[in-house]
């Protein structure tokens, strides 16, 4: 019996290894062919109760490798902006940007899965694939996010992001106008505060 039940659960972890590893394929080769992505999204945050607190919309542009531009518009307009080696966070209601160098930690968040480098994919997460989403979570206990959500269309594009945080609060990030390899300006990924803009370094 012991021998019966070793095997069973030596094939049980073959077999959810396998399922860890076909969904990362599935994941990576979606992704590959994306080189750069803009388009617009419609943004939800849900608190920890299941109440919406914020909604808002904005536009995206990101480009391989590490390279974002997100735009939040009203009610709370905020700019995010990094280079692959330094992040900005600009409050243009405050007059304050927050500068700081982008890190591993950083290179975990979700807008920059879909302009990070795919092969880091089976290193930094956990995939599986439950009722036609791909379900991350980070093997960084000290990510910036606990779980992941995201959804394809047919053709390939990304649909839908969800987002939970250690605090337990959801954000549901849904996709539109989206643009599969359009030519990116240098420039969309640089960020030059304007005149009386407070400077905060984050080091």
């Amino acid at each position: 019996m012991k021998r019966i039940l070793h095997g069973l659960l030596l094939s049980l972890s073959v077999t959810a290894s396998a399922a860890w590893a076909d969904a990362t394929d599935d994941l990576s080769n979606l992704l590959k062919p994306l080189a750069a992505l803009s388009g617009s999204f419609k943004q939800t945050l849900i608190d920890e109760r299941g109440e919406i607190t914020q909604k808002s919309n904005g536009s995206f542009s990101v480009q391989r490798p590490g390279k974002l531009r997100w735009k939040t518009g009203e009610p709370y307009a905020q700019l995010l902006v990094t280079n692959n080696k330094t992040l900005w966070l600009y409050d243009p209601d405050l007059e304050q940007v927050t500068v700081r160098p982008v890190d591993a930690r950083i290179k975990e968040t979700p807008a920059l899965l879909l302009g990070g480098k795919v092969e880091e994919i089976r290193g930094s997460f956990n995939v599986s694939l439950k009722e036609g989403g791909y379900h991350l979570t980070p093997k960084n206990p000290s990510a910036p996010f606990k779980a992941m959500e995201i959804r394809f269309a047919k053709n390939g594009l990304p649909t839908a992001m969800t987002v939970r945080d250690g605090m337990g609060q959801i954000t549901k990030i849904k996709f539109s106008s989206l643009k599969a390899n359009p030519k990116l300006a240098a420039s969309l990924f640089d960020f030059k505060p304007p005149a009386g803009t407070d400077i905060i370094k984050d080091e």
